[in-house]
């Protein structure tokens, strides 16, 4: 056997005995790589200019971040993947984000990775959604990227999210108790010296306190300020500078002019070092507890997926963690307990409380053959099931990963403000050094009063409240609309529902249930209403037809319940027919079902001719009349006055015959009413309206609708509509309450206002603040307290969504 030779990556520098990677650059000159991850990481950092990295001698190979990536291997990572159509799709939770600038570097450095088709990054939670081809990129790449980037990245789980979020918060908390402890010991030197300034101090004692403050403030600099320094320095290695750069740029200069100052004899700023990291820490604690409060909406969707499931086996039951199942599994579900899984019934019956799914408030009575969501709850009996997905793939799972992509969406005016971060902190340093030297040289100021103006230059800036003024406020209204039965895509469909001036509905499936309902019922040959009722529901609930449940469902809701019925037959397209138990024979069908069987229908039954009547005949005579017709789905008036109060244009878009969509627009309030459409004309329809400038809404659920639904400015489906139409839509509905379309337009209204204001008051904020600090009047803790401010009160201001309700 050969032995491979001894290569030395070309990034990390460790030795290896494996197949290397190669690569050639440029010049001609061959580099070799252990992994694939290296040679990104290596590609990444050229093309950032930055390729005399790996010139200087001092360079250590990265051994801490690259552990992170080298936990996993892509065995481990495939139970994390999710088919989604040609690509898969990849959930990554990533540690160590500290503001929207780490956003902004992790998704441009992963979107260069080849493969990947799109990347967003939530920075509420910092979870990183890719989706990329399977065939050019192997998901352990991103979690070298990641790792070299100087994040920890780890598989998404709700479990792993929690446990994060609390490490987050109780560093955060021993590094701000650890800073305003040693703050408060600090200020009271600090008060010896500034009254020894102005009332005269001995230079030994002057000394003593100034050591003493050095020995206090160290701590407080390196260790509560350290994530900082960190966040700084991995801004400077991938040259994308932002908030944590100034912060530790103001506070190491004036912790380092302070040791100047003590050793030459001059007046320290220790107190202000200090400070400036206290009260970050103070802000960057409470923005926290807002992110957490923003993300309750999410937080109780995960909250709600059982972590366990009971497993039928040949020997018994057998708990087991729900990532476990595996499709065709057989699951018990006890009373009380939450479905793991979508699954199946198989044996039993029970009812379910289906409100987390649909928002449906009374439970169901479901049996044999009948679908069940996970997280729903099992009310009543214990029964067996079949798991039909996998627990990632379910929908409370689905519905959670949609809500996570659209916190991570970008509406076009958060780019606007990243492109002006982007450029806005060099420019602020460069303003700070030219006040500086101008405050030094030309109005002959101390170094110490020069530098303490440039500081608060420095920290005055803000990029971090133009950086959250978009994200927070997507986040808020994001996860506000997930718990009021809202799925959003992503924040630029805030920025386009907003924007909408004309919304189109689809009629059958859509402003109707689909689904036939029996609206009047006529006795004949002296039959009474009872006797009617009884024997249609008899021999009805031996059909499967929506009529014949339609028909049962009204005989149960005025108390009428079915009997044993005999010799029943059906004849398709036509009726049914069977004998009661007291041997009565009953027809149930149409018109001419009953003439064919000898039944007599001539008594005059005239009826609106957009409802379907079903006869029934009693030992041959005709004894009733059923009308029938597509029951109006709720809330469907309800969104049609709302959205037409809101100046918005409504029409109704149909396949069906034009007299039944006028009979149903005129039902509820629609003026504009087009029947007939075949899926291309409704695609006209759209295409139309926006040649005209008009922004589109588009709502249906069949796959009729589903190019409309492609070319609408907005499109919005219900859950249990057509895959493609879920496919297509920007907007989801569940619990089929449609009366919902129309708070969803409110909150993006509302969401859109929140983000401009806070856009204005970044923009104004800034524009302030740094005139005062450059000419001296605002102090380098007065700059950090009011740049804490700034950013708290941008979170602040877009928490106010939370607090939005459904008027439906």
């Amino acid at each position: 056997m050969s032995m491979l030779a001894e290569h030395s990556c070309s990034h990390c520098g460790i030795s290896f005995r494996w197949k290397a990677i190669s690569s050639a650059d440029g010049d001609g000159g061959q580099h070799r790589f252990c992994c694939r991850g290296c040679q990104g990481a290596y590609r990444m950092i050229c093309d950032a200019g930055l390729g005399t990295f790996y010139q200087r001698s001092d360079r250590e190979t990265p051994t801490v971040t690259e552990s992170a990536a080298s936990e996993y291997t892509d065995l481990d990572l495939s139970h994390h993947i999710v088919s989604d159509g040609d690509f898969c799709r990849i959930d990554i939770l990533v540690s160590g984000i500290t503001c929207p600038s780490c956003v902004w570097l992790l998704e441009r450095m992963l979107a260069r990775v080849p493969g990947v088709e799109h990347v967003s990054l939530s920075y509420s939670g910092g979870i990183a959604s890719l989706r990329f081809d399977p065939a050019l990129v192997a998901p352990l790449e991103f979690f070298h990227v990641i790792s070299h980037l100087g994040y920890s990245p780890r598989p998404y789980s709700a479990d792993q999210s929690e446990k994060e979020a609390r490490r987050e918060r109780d560093d955060l908390l021993l590094r701000f108790g650890t800073a305003l402890f040693l703050t408060m010991q600090l200020m009271a030197y600090s008060y010896a010296l500034y009254a020894g300034y102005f009332q005269g101090i001995g230079g030994a004692m002057k000394h003593f306190l100034q050591y003493v403050s050095l020995l206090v403030t160290t701590p407080v600099v390196f260790y509560s300020g350290w994530p900082f320094f960190v966040g700084a320095w991995r801004s400077l290695k991938t040259s994308a500078p932002g908030m944590d750069l100034l912060i530790a740029m103001g506070a190491l200069s004036a912790w380092g002019y302070s040791v100047w100052a003590t050793v030459t004899g001059r007046e320290s700023y220790y107190e202000s070092a200090a400070m400036i990291v206290t009260f970050v820490l103070v802000g960057r604690l409470l923005e926290l507890s807002v992110r957490r409060r923003a993300m309750s909406g999410i937080s109780s969707l995960y909250a709600s997926a059982p972590q366990r499931a009971t497993l039928v086996t040949d020997s018994g039951h057998c708990p087991v963690d729900v990532e476990a199942v595996r499709p065709g599994n057989l699951l018990l579900v006890r009373q009380g307990e939450r479905f793991p899984v979508d699954c199946l019934i198989v044996e039993g019956e029970t009812e379910v409380d289906q409100s987390l799914a649909t928002g449906e408030s009374r439970p169901v009575l479901m049996g044999i053959g009948t679908e069940v969501r996970s997280g729903c709850v099992n009310v009543a009996a214990p029964v067996t099931v079949q798991a039909l997905r996998p627990a990632g793939q379910s929908y409370l799972m689905r519905v959670a990963a949609l809500v996570q992509m659209a916190q991570a969406g970008k509406p076009e005016l958060q780019q606007l403000a990243d492109r002006v971060s982007g450029w806005f902190v060099p420019a602020v340093i460069l303003l700070g050094v030219v006040v500086c030297v101008w405050r030094l040289l030309y109005l002959g100021e101390s170094v110490g009063a020069a530098l303490m103006s440039a500081l608060s230059i420095i920290l005055i800036a803000c990029p971090c409240a133009m950086g959250l003024a978009v994200p927070a406020a997507v986040l808020a209204a994001c996860s506000r609309s997930a718990s009021l039965g809202i799925i959003l895509r992503g924040g630029d469909v805030i920025e386009r529902l907003a924007s909408v001036r004309c919304a189109l509905f689809d009629k059958t499936g859509t402003v109707t249930c689909g689904l036939p309902g029996v609206i009047q019922l006529n006795t004949y040959s002296g039959y009474s209403e009872s006797i009617v009722l009884q024997a249609a529901a008899t021999l009805e609930e031996q059909a499967s037809h929506p009529i014949a449940r339609a028909i049962v469902n009204y005989a149960a809701e005025r108390g009428y319940q079915p009997e044993p019925c005999h010799d029943f037959r059906s004849t398709p397209g036509r009726g049914i027919s069977g004998q009661l138990p007291h041997g009565d024979k009953v027809l149930c069908g149409s018109e001419q079902f009953l003439q064919e069987q000898g039944v007599s229908s001539s008594v005059d039954h005239p009826h609106d001719s957009v409802a379907s009547a079903v006869l029934i005949s009693i030992s041959g005579r005709l004894a009733g009349r059923f009308l029938l017709v597509d029951q109006l789905r709720k809330g469907a008036a309800e969104v049609i006055s709302g959205l037409a109060a809101a100046g918005m244009d409504v029409a109704l878009v149909s396949g069906d015959h034009q007299i039944t969509v006028d009979r149903i627009a005129a039902e509820i309030g629609v003026s504009s009413a087009h029947g007939s459409m075949t899926p291309d004309e409704k695609l006209n329809h759209v295409r139309k309206l926006q040649l005209q400038g008009r922004q589109v809404l588009m709502v249906g659920d069949g796959v009729n609708d589903a190019p409309a639904l492609a070319a609408a400015t907005v499109s919005c489906s219900l859950s249990g509509s057509s895959d493609i139409a879920l496919e297509n839509a920007d907007v989801i509905i569940t619990g089929g309450d449609l009366s919902r379309i129309t708070t969803a337009y409110r909150i993006s209204q509302a969401t859109m206002n929140i983000i401009r204001q806070n856009l204005a008051w970044a923009f104004v904020y800034n524009i302030i603040g740094i005139p005062l600090a450059m000419t001296g009047m605002l102090t380098p803790v007065y700059a950090a307290v009011a740049m804490t401010a700034s950013s708290l009160l941008v979170s602040l201001n877009s928490l106010r969504l939370m607090r939005f309700t459904h008027n439906g």
